[in-house]
């Protein structure tokens, strides 16, 4: 949904004389403790620590930095003058995010020792008595149990299209009743229940931040404004507003329609390729990276379609976020692929200004340089889409 309400905007920034004030008075200061059960490996020791970060969104600061001692064990002394979000990155891998007005009781897995690695997988305990501590738990663990229950219906859908060619009346039932979306819109109300029971709570802000904004616009306004009210001072609350607002302008400028954003980066000779250039053709904007499975598994099927429509107007260009020079060459090398290659100069700026939240993510552009579709992931009904479009030129 786009956003459009200037009044929004207007009525987040009324904020009420009598408004209520954060309540919770912080001591002088907090005590964080934690333990992680399973360390880096030797070759990534030098993140044996645990980073502490204030804030939400873009206004997120670091605040202090401890090395985890060979126990595993961890601690902070913070002082502040007010109560306020704070996060632990821990070894790189877990995060934990909890309300400073009480102490803090850490217990994380750590490194993932499993043979996929995932980063923010696994549920990181957060033990205080504080009450927005409590919530802002309550509202993750539910997030890692959602995780847990996409996990199990990937698998049943991956199980019933391997079933497919002896009964398909698995996979039909599957798709016929969208449990996967469906699982979401449940997301969506456990976490709006949460909200609703728990008004008078700073630590709302962070649960508004876990929201699909985009597609709940008219209830996270609400909310939004309800909770600045009542905190004024709340900083957090008003930083989510301002990035909000940001990513919103951003939204509408990548839909459908929309002319591509600039893009002018060096290929591996160190010669620009700006997009412009490609006008006149239909062109296939791919974010990869040579570390990125899916993407590397995504290249045979891009050269098919390449290989097919090329002569009718049709490219590619393939923006890597690599940070490792190197090892961009080399896996160009191995996948040999005949279209345009380039870097990215900074790979969280480029992420932002596309909204790539996983890759490979997929623009295709028409003649003119406008947006016709966005694939997040190379699918096989994304490649259907794609064929589709490009098989009229």
């Amino acid at each position: 949904m786009e956003y459009k309400n200037t009044a929004f905007a207007l009525a987040l920034c009324l904020l009420g004389s009598t408004a209520l004030q954060v309540s919770a008075q912080v001591k002088k200061g907090i005590v964080i403790k934690g333990r992680v059960a399973f360390q880096n490996p030797e070759i990534l020791k030098k993140y044996n620590k645990v980073w502490l970060y204030t804030g939400i969104g873009k206004g997120r600061k670091l605040a202090d930095s401890a090395t985890v001692n060979t126990d595993g064990s961890f601690s902070f002394a913070v002082k502040a003058a007010a109560p306020g979000l704070y996060q632990l990155d821990i070894l790189k891998w877990q995060t934990a995010t909890f309300w400073t007005d009480q102490d803090v009781n850490i217990s994380a897995r750590g490194y993932d020792t499993s043979a996929v690695k995932l980063k923010n997988s696994g549920y990181v305990a957060v033990d205080s008595k504080s009450a927005a501590t409590q919530l802002i738990n309550t509202a993750t663990y539910n997030q890692y149990l959602a995780e847990q229950e996409m996990n199990i219906l990937s698998a049943e859908s991956l199980a019933a299209q391997q079933y497919r060619s002896k009964d398909s009346t698995w996979l039909t039932h599957l798709r016929a009743n969208g449990l996967i979306r469906r699982k979401a819109d449940f997301e969506s109300l456990r976490l709006k229940q949460l909200i609703k029971t728990n008004q008078n709570s700073p630590a709302l802000v962070y649960l508004l931040s876990m929201l699909p904004a985009e597609r709940e616009e008219a209830y996270f306004a609400a909310e939004l404004e309800k909770l600045i009210t009542r905190y004024p001072g709340l900083a957090e609350a008003r930083q989510l507003k301002s990035d909000y607002m940001a990513q919103a302008a951003l939204r509408n400028s990548l839909k459908k329609g929309s002319p591509i954003p600039q893009i002018a980066y060096n290929d591996p000779e160190g010669n620009k390729i700006d997009i412009n250039s490609f006008k006149g053709k239909y062109v296939l904007v791919d974010f990869w990276a040579s570390w990125c499975g899916p993407c590397r598994k995504s290249i045979p099927e891009i050269k098919a379609l390449y290989g097919k429509y090329k002569d009718k107007g049709f490219e590619v260009l393939s923006i890597s976020v690599d940070t490792d020079v190197a090892a961009w060459k080399k896996a160009m090398h191995e996948e040999a692929m005949p279209w345009s290659q380039v870097l990215s100069p900074d790979k969280n700026k480029t992420m932002a200004d596309f909204m790539i939240s996983g890759i490979p993510t997929l623009y295709l552009v028409d003649r003119e340089g406008k947006i016709v579709d966005k694939f997040v992931g190379f699918s096989p009904s994304a490649k259907s889409k794609l064929e589709q479009t490009i098989s009229k030129l």
